[in-house]
């Protein structure tokens, strides 16, 4: 499938420009430089046509800052496998030195370039610097006004006559759709983006001792063994109470949620310098809670002297009393280290999130349950459980049919679920979801 790639300096409406194209918003949008620190991608379908669209970092000609130096760097990778440039600039403020200088490097590349005259609202302010725009010698240009969707179908119609008419009967979109996706989710600065590269097996994410480099969600197809997973990795989640409203990091919290919210499995990244802190036990709860298979991650491990896994075992079981049914992983994703042991209980977990049990199975542990514990009474009322089946997969629900609902206790809960990991199957790393029902 083509690449389409935007690029340009900071702040000329890059990443506004590829929420109009994609149809989403995807990309994090603010008026300010930087924003942007990965590329990100979608898959654009216009006119029977597909291609992935690329929004890049913001291009910097010099900065002894080490994160703009890394952004660049991605920038001019993406570049550089693009089948199609779009070469955008702010028709309002005219050429600046960084813009020369992508334009002198888009050149060497030979890249088949759109030059896209940005921010294109007020005609007679593009018209004075057209002329020098133009002197750039890119011929072929579109004004735009991305904020506004002005002229955006006419880029689209331009975009498909210069990569052809690779035709598809089914979107790559929708292919990604049904993959199982998996979130990186985890405290600001625990190592999520550098797990992350370690599965992907490159440098995908942008990697800094910075908390917070992180800010759009980057996802990427890897395929494991024969099987192909969408991983995505997500900006830092603290505190609402520490995010300043209406911030870039409230715009990154909130699509990381998101994330985790439309994930199959959630990887929980903790540093284990730190242990477990109260806001690894929120996201923990949160994923369970909406229903998430979850594998937990104590990441740099290879910066713990003297301690055995076994010392952070028990203060998991102790504090993370509610996910005990979760694999427990020691990784260090800088050192490569511990990879392939969460990818087998990345595995496991999403077959445990799958697993369907006979309906006889379940009807025959739950007498005995009953049997030995006999269901409990509340008020002068008794509770009687007649029949159980499970209603779904991704996760494991099950329907159970009792007189009256409101009678069941928590702890009885509790214990049916216990009893069906114990001699049922075993639901590695992934929540069970009881529903009790009335009788009709």
């Amino acid at each position: 499938m083509p690449n389409v790639v935007i690029v340009g300096r900071a702040n000329v409406g890059k990443s506004t420009l590829f929420n109009k194209l994609a149809a989403q918003r995807k990309a994090i949008t603010e008026k300010r430089e930087g924003v942007t620190r990965d590329y990100i991608k979608a898959t654009v379908s216009y006119d029977n046509v597909q291609f992935t669209l690329f929004d890049t970092c913001g291009f910097f000609v010099h900065s002894s800052d080490e994160m703009l130096e890394i952004m660049r760097e991605k920038s001019i990778r993406a570049l550089q496998n693009a089948d199609l440039v779009l070469f955008t600039v702010d028709g309002r403020e005219g050429l600046t030195a960084d813009d020369e200088e992508l334009a002198e490097r888009i050149r060497k590349l030979a890249k088949r370039t759109i030059l896209v005259i940005n921010k294109s609202e007020n005609h007679a302010v593009v018209r004075d610097n057209l002329p020098e725009i133009l002197r750039m010698g890119f011929n072929d240009y579109i004004e735009v006004s991305a904020e506004h969707g002005h002229n955006i179908l006419e880029l689209l119609e331009k975009i498909v006559k210069y990569i052809g008419t690779e035709k598809s009967e089914e979107s790559v979109e929708r292919k990604s759709n049904n993959l199982m996706r998996i979130s990186i989710i985890g405290r600001p600065n625990v190592g999520k983006s550098s797990l992350f590269n370690a599965i992907l097996g490159e440098d995908r994410a942008t990697v800094t001792s910075v908390p917070g480099t992180t800010r759009d969600p980057i996802d990427e197809p890897i395929t494991i063994k024969g099987k192909t997973y969408l991983f995505i990795d997500t900006a830092g989640l603290r505190r609402k109470s520490k995010i300043e409203t209406k911030s870039v990091e409230q715009y990154s919290v909130k699509r990381a949620v998101n994330s985790l919210q439309r994930s199959d499995l959630v990887i929980l990244v903790m540093d284990a310098c730190d242990g477990i802190t109260r806001q690894d036990q929120r996201i923990a709860g949160l994923a369970i809670r909406k229903g998430k298979a979850l594998v937990c991650v104590f990441n740099k491990w290879d910066l713990i002297k003297n301690t055995s896994t076994k010392r952070y075992e028990e203060a998991f079981k102790k504090k993370m009393y509610f996910a005990d049914f979760c694999p427990v992983i020691f990784t260090s994703a800088s050192k490569k280290k511990g990879i392939d042991q969460l990818i087998d209980a990345v595995e496991v977990s999403l077959e445990s999130y799958a697993k369907r049990i006979p309906t006889s199975q379940i009807n025959r542990i739950l007498a005995d349950i009953i049997a030995l514990n006999p269901p409990p009474g509340f008020r002068g009322k008794r509770l009687k459980i007649y029949f159980a089946s499970q209603e779904d997969v991704c996760p494991p629900r099950f329907s159970i049919v009792v007189n009256n609902p409101t009678l069941v206790p928590f702890g009885y809960e509790k214990l049916i679920k216990r009893v069906i990991r114990q001699r049922i199957y075993h639901f590695t790393g992934t929540p069970i979801m009881l529903r009790f029902k009335g009788r009709r």
